[in-house]
């Protein structure tokens, strides 16, 4: 499956949970904790962010921080401030970080 299709299906499967994932930012946001909530969707759970979806599902959907990447050292300390930059208005978009067969991806996705 190419990497367009691939994000389509991703987006498709995620529409049932955008209303938990934008109550997830916000509230990250809101809370203080963190300018840059990331949300993590891969095969199987990880030791990463706090679950949004359960066993029930066949998709694993956590909600984490860019700094708690940084401490896991999933985006090197050198590479955080151009990340910063990169990163899209949380109010508008979700960041996905994307882990499946063909590798790890961070995409930004709009929030509609």
């Amino acid at each position: 499956m190419d990497t367009e299709r691939r994000l389509n299906k991703i987006k498709k499967d995620l529409e049932p949970y955008y209303p938990m994932m934008d109550r997830a930012s916000d509230e990250l946001i809101n809370q203080e904790i963190s300018k840059y909530p990331i949300f993590i969707i891969s095969p199987q759970s990880i030791d990463i962010g706090i679950p949004l979806t359960g066993n029930e599902t066949n998709l694993n959907l956590q909600v984490s921080t860019l700094e708690e990447l940084a401490t896991k050292n999933v985006i090197k300390e050198e590479r955080v401030k151009s990340f910063i930059e990169i990163f899209k208005n949380p109010n508008d978009y979700y960041c996905l970080f994307i882990i499946d067969t063909l590798g790890p991806k961070f995409v930004f996705t709009p929030r509609d």
